[in-house]
């Protein structure tokens, strides 16, 4: 005796538009765990003058910073006018505060 073939349902747009949403969802998730740490190195910064690119790489590595979340620490403070990114004598880029 053959059985019966069990009906699926395919895929609809409807479906598609639910996983585009939880996709987006989990997204914004992701970016809201994103710590702000400008004003911690501000304050490093500040409490040397000057501090290298490999040294605030090493002191949010200590801290478990993210090296996005560096990143977006150090284009805030440079978009504020709170610090600036120079080259050193060797080609190497550094962050001063400004003044």
């Amino acid at each position: 005796m053959m059985k019966k073939k069990e009906e699926r349902r395919g895929p609809t747009l409807f479906d598609f538009i639910q996983q585009e949403k939880k996709q987006e969802e989990r997204g914004q998730t992701k970016t809201e765990s994103g710590r702000d740490v400008s004003d911690e190195l501000l304050a490093l910064i500040k409490s040397r003058r000057r501090i290298s690119k490999e040294e605030a790489a090493r002191w949010a590595k200590e801290r478990g910073i993210s090296t996005a979340d560096l990143i977006r620490a150090v284009e805030r403070l440079v978009t504020e006018r709170k610090i600036r990114k120079r080259l050193d004598d060797e080609g190497n880029l550094s962050y001063e505060v400004y003044g």
